[in-house]
């Protein structure tokens, strides 16, 4: 049984799976330039050029512009259907902000706690050490041979 997680939508108060999200498909996202160079290439040779059927020219810069469109339509569909797509630059940066200050406030939790003495999880820290040395070296690591585990360290926290 796979277990779902649940992002928080932004624009209810429901919650969408992760594993419903949809999928980007390969080449969704690609660089429009190609096109914007066929469609200016196109456009230039009309402008420069003397005579030449000015329909025909004008029906390719529409399908170009078309092409281009399209492209762009796509792309931006597939990006709302993202999670987190819907929202706006402002709220991205309100929640990266957000997301910045929470990252510092547990990194200042995490330095408090490895500025503090705690002489239970130094000796368990101590017997875990060596119970992976004793491992590495390929001994046992259970109290069989009168060795200490961790399993064996006092209890003194409950």
């Amino acid at each position: 049984m796979v277990q779902q997680l649940t992002l928080p939508s932004a624009s209810t108060s429901t919650s969408t799976p992760i594993a419903n999200t949809p999928t980007i498909q390969p080449g969704t996202f690609q660089s429009i330039l190609p096109l914007v160079d066929d469609l200016l290439g196109i456009i230039h040779g009309q402008a420069t050029s003397e005579g030449g059927n000015r329909a025909q020219a004008g029906e390719s810069v529409a399908l170009k512009a078309k092409e281009l469109a399209t492209t762009l339509g796509g792309m931006k569909v597939a990006s709302m259907e993202l999670p987190g797509g819907q929202l706006s630059i402002d709220e991205i940066r309100r929640l990266s902000v957000r997301l910045d200050e929470e990252a510092d406030k547990r990194i200042r939790i995490l330095e408090a706690f490895e500025q503090r003495h705690m002489p239970l999880i130094e000796q368990l820290s101590s017997s875990t050490r060596s119970v992976t040395n004793q491992n590495a070296n390929g001994r046992d690591s259970s109290s069989q041979n009168g060795e200490t585990s961790v399993a064996d360290a006092p209890n003194h926290g409950s």
